[in-house]
């Protein structure tokens, strides 16, 4: 192609002039001829680049990670976007709109009833709650609760993996990508590579003085989606231990230890282990022998950094067996509160309504450290129901699906760790964005299993048409 443009243009210039009678006006000058040519050859390239960027798989991929809530402001302060978490959650909402109006199935799926009831119906009812007991507007009680909102992130999770059809496995190395991901951003703020937020102008109380004393440089930048990805490696290491898996595992661990700083985390990644490795002993071996033997190597290369690791553990150690601490009493408030109210919820107050529950209990009241109380405060007597909703709901979703692969297995694992844990999990307030996306891809995965079983049942089926095909055995 080049040496036939180069023939025409350059060798055989003449059918550059104009023939007698036709315009100039038509005539390709040399000098433009290459810039006409680099510029329809820039557009093409920036429409195939715009295609690509469009397309459905990528389009769930970013979807993956801006529901990772990675650039999102942490409850610190610390680091993220401000305002980036209000923007994305308009545009949710946006998109779901779109899609109930331009997309009707999702009216016939029952799962859009569980996600109505956890991201529409619950934030609204604690919003009237505190306005009935403390008079808060109604805006500050959604933008307290806004975080409910973040279930509706199924609808177009859904939307995009029918157009985009992934398999497990596909859809498994994204959630992987975007783990990564997180994890490489929160040691870049570890590590001073990004600069921590200053100057942001939200009510912050002072508790973070007395944490930067046990945890310093903690950023919980995507803990949910590090910790599914961990229990997804450990699933695929059950049956073959590879060394590529086992040191992002490895990643995995230092950055809860180093950056996430998570107790409960830490013993709930134990307990998956144990559980996942529980009829692989072999496996369990290997990779703990290949694990303790990097390990060493560290060791050697860095003795005092696993000294000062040592005295960190044993701080953190001496501080969750000491006594009673802020989680007791914050319980002890909720229930003498509820039960003065006569059991009716209280709703959530939000920081920047006169500085919220400080006023009228004291600066480190917080309902989401206290998991299931917190929703009873909120709710009062129907959090039964609520909870009943949510794990019930979902657990109904979870087994719609019965070939699960790494992906979903790990997903079903941290939710039934979260449930046994429900005294101190918030995750019916705070994991909308988690169990909104795994609804989505239980859901999808089991139509998509239902109808393949389906066609082979149809296949294996005889056709009584107009004529009678049957099989015959050759002799």
């Amino acid at each position: 192609m080049a040496a036939d443009f180069f023939a025409a243009v350059v060798v055989h210039p003449w059918h550059l002039i104009p023939r007698r009678g036709e315009p100039s006006s038509k005539v390709v000058k040399p000098s433009r001829f290459g810039s006409v040519f680099a510029t329809s050859h820039l557009e093409n390239w920036g429409k195939r680049l715009l295609r690509k960027v469009l397309a459905y798989k990528n389009l769930l991929f970013m979807l993956l990670l801006l529901n990772s809530t990675c650039f999102f402001l942490t409850d610190d302060k610390r680091a993220g976007i401000p305002y980036f978490q209000e923007l994305f959650l308009l545009l949710v909402v946006a998109a779901t709109a779109c899609l109930f109006v331009a997309w009707k199935w999702v009216y016939q799926s029952k799962t859009s009833l569980w996600i109505i009831f956890m991201g529409v119906m619950l934030p609204l009812i604690s919003a009237v709650l505190a306005n009935l007991n403390f008079g808060q507007p109604l805006m500050y009680g959604l933008l307290e609760e806004r975080r409910f909102l973040q279930y509706l992130v199924f609808f177009p999770t859904l939307f995009l993996l029918i157009m985009a059809s992934p398999t497990q496995e596909e859809l498994g190395k994204y959630f992987l990508y975007v783990a990564l991901f997180c994890a490489t951003l929160g040691f870049a703020y570890y590590l001073g590579i990004i600069p921590q937020n200053k100057g942001v102008s939200f009510t912050v109380d002072d508790w973070t003085q007395y944490e930067d004393l046990l945890r310093p440089n903690r950023f919980r930048i995507g803990s949910p989606f590090v910790t599914i990805s961990a229990f997804m490696l450990m699933y695929s290491m059950r049956d073959r231990v590879t060394v590529g898996r086992l040191l992002i595992l490895l990643y995995f661990v230092a950055y809860l230890w180093l950056v996430l700083q998570t107790r409960q985390t830490m013993v709930v990644w134990a307990l998956a282990g144990m559980w996942i490795f529980r009829k692989r002993i072999d496996s369990l071996m290997k990779m703990s022998v290949l694990g303790v033997a990097i390990l060493v190597v560290s060791y050697l290369l860095a003795p005092e950094f696993y000294h000062a690791q040592y005295a960190r553990f044993d701080a953190l150690l001496f501080d969750a067996t000491s006594g009673p601490g802020v989680r007791e009493r914050t319980v002890s408030i909720i229930l003498d509160a509820i039960s003065a109210n006569n059991y009716f919820g209280m709703g959530a107050l939000s920081l920047q309504w006169d500085g919220g529950f400080s006023r009228i209990y004291n600066s480190h009241f917080y309902l989401a450290d206290v998991g299931i109380f917190g929703v009873y405060y909120r709710f009062g007597f129907l959090a039964p129901i609520a909870a009943l909703v949510f794990y019930g709901g979902f657990i109904w979703i979870m087994r719609q699906c019965s070939d699960k692969g790494a992906l979903l297995a790990a997903l079903q694992l941290s939710f039934v760790v979260s449930m046994l844990n429900f005294a101190l999990s918030n995750a019916l307030t705070f994991s909308g964005d988690i169990y909104g996306m795994a609804a989505a891809f239980f859901l999808y995965y089991a139509k998509l299993q239902t109808e393949n079983t389906t066609l082979t049942a149809n296949l294996e089926q005889v056709n009584y048409g107009q004529f009678q095909y049957r099989n015959y055995k050759l002799e």
